[in-house]
């Protein structure tokens, strides 16, 4: 999800948040869908080549008389691709302070960083035990470790979410004895250099996405790696 903060006509903030949709995912996925590199606003669906059959793609939008019409996705406008979510900001929020009144430190933002294990190793253990959950509600602590090759989270973190959302220390006290969670204190109090791409990276041009280096293809916009 992405979310926009700007200011609009009326001198007040607002927030505009979306996502792509299942069908962008599916193009991507099936690498069809191209960027056009210099209209950013529009994407383009490849044509077919013997090694790769493509089947054609259609959106709807109002000519200039008012009528329905069917056009090829040769170029597609991206807001096909993107969901409007609701978004908004809690009357009385509030960022749990560790002891001292001090913000928890900030975990890098993901695919915009080198990430391994050392800087994991790092944040977590800046964080005071009674903090546990505090510490991995940031989104980008949870992408990191759902991504992240050495361990398998996927099963699991649905259970840490649960906890971080109801701020159920019970739970998060019983996902912190499990015994993933306790490989991952193994791993964490070995002073070697585990990374989360399991080798070397590169960055996109276009969405700057950070790709494991055997990717061809950005996994996210599909542009080829140069």
């Amino acid at each position: 999800v992405t979310i926009c903060i700007s200011g609009n006509e009326s001198n007040t903030i607002e927030m505009f948040a979306y996502q792509v949709s299942n069908q962008c995912m599916a193009l991507v996925r099936d690498n069809i869908l191209l960027p056009a590199r210099e209209h950013p606003g529009l994407a383009y669906v490849k044509l077919s080549s013997e090694e790769q059959y493509v089947p054609d793609v259609f959106f709807r939008e109002k000519d200039e008389y008012g009528n329905i019409v069917t056009k090829e996705a040769r170029p597609l406008p991206v807001e096909y691709l993107l969901l409007q979510l609701p978004t908004g900001t809690p009357k009385d929020g509030h960022k749990p302070l560790l002891p001292g009144g001090v913000a928890p430190p900030k975990f890098p933002v993901v695919n915009r960083e080198s990430l391994d294990m050392e800087v994991f190793k790092k944040y977590y253990r800046e964080q005071p035990d009674e903090y546990f959950l505090e510490s991995l509600s940031d989104i980008n602590v949870l992408f990191f470790l759902h991504t992240n090759d050495t361990l398998n989270f996927q099963d699991s973190l649905a259970e840490l979410c649960t906890a971080i959302v109801k701020v159920d220390r019970d739970a998060g006290q019983a996902f912190k004895e499990s015994p993933t969670w306790a490989t991952l204190e193994q791993i964490l109090a070995v002073d070697t250099n585990l990374t989360a791409s399991n080798g070397s990276t590169w960055s996109c041009s276009i969405c700057t996405l950070i790709n494991n280096s055997d990717k061809t293809l950005c996994e996210a916009c599909g542009t080829p790696k140069s």
